[in-house]
């Protein structure tokens, strides 16, 4: 039987706005997105493409996913991360939730025809503002959580 390993408590070893920005702040983002995509998908499909597609009614149930989706990003940052102060645990689910947010960033430059274009910032609107500042720092703490950027050296509970 394999020892079991102290647990490193995430609260103590990350800086607050970590921790704040992965419980709090984005959890309610993505219930945002939840809400957009159950309810308003037009909206969400304009955000995303400057208003150049609109959305067909036998794709409604692609909506219905994504929004599966969010919610999915809303229950593991709001409920499993504040359940559970483990930093190993909230390294894995963060390194999880980069492999999203590479194909979201990803999806973001397709809707508005490829990087090429999407690189183009004096082209932004507002909403492609409000897209990426409502992402970019959020998948920049979870990157320096799995580079173990900011975090604390704290004594693991149980040495």
């Amino acid at each position: 039987m394999a020892s079991q390993r102290p647990i490193t408590s995430a609260s103590a070893s990350l800086p607050s706005i970590y921790s704040f920005t992965l419980t709090t702040l984005e959890p309610l983002f993505a219930i945002n997105g939840v809400f957009l995509a159950l309810f308003k998908p037009q909206s969400y499909l304009s955000t995303m493409t400057r208003d150049t597609a609109t959305v067909a009614p036998d794709t409604r149930f692609l909506y219905t996913q994504l929004a599966g989706a969010w919610l999915f990003f809303a229950f593991v940052e709001a409920v499993v991360l504040r359940r559970f102060d483990d930093l190993r645990l909230w390294r894995l689910l963060c390194a999880a939730m980069l492999l999203s947010d590479a194909a979201y960033c990803h999806s973001v430059a397709q809707a508005v025809g490829g990087w090429r274009a999407w690189m183009v910032l004096g082209e932004w609107t507002a909403a492609d503002h409000a897209v990426f500042w409502s992402t970019a720092p959020c998948a920049l703490i979870r990157l320096l959580v799995v580079l173990d950027v900011g975090v604390r050296e704290h004594r693991a509970k149980g040495e």
